[in-house]
């Protein structure tokens, strides 16, 4: 891993993905940046007037333009704050803004990463609304690289937690996460990373937690396994069991046999989302 882009707002969640992204940094040697954005195509959109209604029209349109004025204030201290924080911690992080097209820009601004990291409730300033915010889910989608999503609590410093039942979308979690050091230097603490394979069947689950081992030995990184039969509904199992082991982080890719687009945004990966006190870490 040599370069990691953080999304830059005031939010809670923003807050602990900053400190996060601060500590994969280090952890890594990567180099970090941020970048925030001022977002006003809400304010953009054309209304319809009523008959007479020239009056309202005008005083909407001043309501748009104070509320564009507000936005832009409120970004534009937010790099400098970014930098100063960063360089109490011996860091150099410098910060952009994107004021237009904020969507497509952050998506090529990615393009030039290995690892995204932000809050799961940044939207650049729009009102933030309950769990993982529409942008979040856009840079999960259509970005191209891994992202990590952190709530508003501090990362902890347990092992991390891979949710793994062998399907396509969490092997490649698996190896990215690998190949970017997530789990730290390779040979490092035994126990550092906690497979848990959840499968309807146990001896099936065994097998697929006994190939993600044997592909994490073969990067010097040895791993405690854990296999489950599978539930209905994982996601509350996968929170109690990060809780029981005090997990810093959980990749996934898939767990259930469902379409990519189901598991990225069905009701359960939704639900880890959007309540899951500790980061998750996705790659599409």
């Amino acid at each position: 891993m040599r370069s990691i882009l953080v999304t830059v707002d005031d939010t809670p969640s923003s807050l602990a993905a900053r400190a996060l992204a601060a500590a994969l940094a280090r952890q890594a040697g990567a180099s970090l940046r941020g970048v925030t954005g001022i977002e006003l195509s809400d304010l953009d959109k054309v209304e319809a007037v009523p008959l007479g209604g020239v009056e309202y029209a005008y005083d909407r349109l001043k309501h748009r333009e104070r509320q564009a004025v507000e936005r832009r204030a409120r970004v534009a201290g937010l790099p400098a704050a970014f930098q100063r924080s960063l360089a109490e911690q011996g860091l150099e992080a410098p910060c952009s803004i994107i004021e237009a097209d904020v969507r497509g820009a952050l998506l090529r601004e990615i393009q030039t990463c290995d690892l995204v990291v932000t809050g799961r409730d940044t939207e650049f300033h729009l009102e933030p609304g309950d769990g993982v915010a529409p942008m979040v889910e856009h840079l999960i989608a259509r970005g191209g690289r891994p992202v990590v999503v952190s709530g508003s609590a501090a990362a902890g410093t347990g092992p991390v937690m891979v949710a793994y039942d062998g399907s396509a979308p969490s092997a490649k979690a698996l190896q990215m996460a690998t190949l970017l050091g997530l789990f730290g230097p390779a040979g490092g603490a035994p126990g550092a990373v906690h497979v848990l394979s959840v499968h309807r069947d146990r001896a099936e689950a065994s097998g697929v937690a006994a190939r993600a081992g044997a592909f994490l030995a073969s990067h010097g990184i040895e791993a405690t396994l854990e296999s489950r039969v599978a539930a209905d509904d994982p996601a509350e199992f996968l929170m109690r069991r990060a809780g029981e082991i005090g997990a810093r982080m959980l990749v996934m890719g898939a767990f259930g046999h469902r379409g990519f687009r189901e598991i990225l945004f069905g009701s359960c990966t939704r639900r880890l989302f959007n309540t899951a006190p500790l980061p998750l870490f996705i790659y599409h």
